[in-house]
């Protein structure tokens, strides 16, 4: 009798949820918004009920100002996952930030049970948009403490080719202004 040959299971990549998942975070990286997009409702297709995916995908749906849908997924994805993490609430804060809805967003930022450093810099952003200046400052410092070379000038680099939401780029230089983000 002949030896026996392993068989492979054969897994195409085109079933795979979490391999468009990762495309998404590539492409997203790398600035390629629509390309993330696609890959991200590819992998929400697939697996609609992965919170991880959902919530992933509000990012590039906020840089390109689909606000509501990106809120309904944050949703979503809580909803899915009850002891969600506690960046879903930071995602919700941006989102409501982006929809101008400060206070809900400050609320939502506060559903955190610790604030991380680098949430401190979308918590002076929120705190500049309510007109808070003295906490919007206190917060930025919180940030600055471990990002102590970003400026003004180096937000706009990092944001303006993928945060093209229109108004969205200058409303946030202009509360890091608020919030004392020096220019360079």
């Amino acid at each position: 009798m002949a030896p026996s040959t392993p068989t492979r299971q054969s897994c195409s990549l085109r079933d795979d949820a979490e391999a468009h998942h990762i495309r998404a975070r590539i492409h997203s990286e790398a600035g390629e918004i629509e390309q993330a997009l696609a890959q991200f409702d590819q992998a929400i297709a697939l697996n609609p009920s992965n919170s991880s995916i959902l919530h992933g995908s509000t990012e590039p749906l906020l840089y390109v100002g689909r606000i509501d849908e990106a809120i309904d997924r944050i949703e979503q994805a809580k909803g899915i996952d009850p002891f969600h993490p506690d960046y879903f609430h930071w995602q919700m804060g941006w989102a409501l930030w982006e929809k101008n809805d400060c206070r809900a967003a400050l609320a939502a930022m506060r559903k955190m049970s610790r604030i991380p450093s680098g949430a401190h810099r979308m918590l002076a952003g929120i705190h500049a948009c309510l007109g808070n200046e003295r906490e919007a400052r206190e917060a930025l410092a919180v940030f600055l403490k471990d990002s102590p070379g970003q400026s003004i000038s180096k937000e706009r680099r990092e944001w303006e080719k993928i945060w093209t939401a229109p108004g969205s780029l200058e409303r946030w230089i202009k509360d890091m202004r608020f919030a004392g983000l020096p220019e360079e």
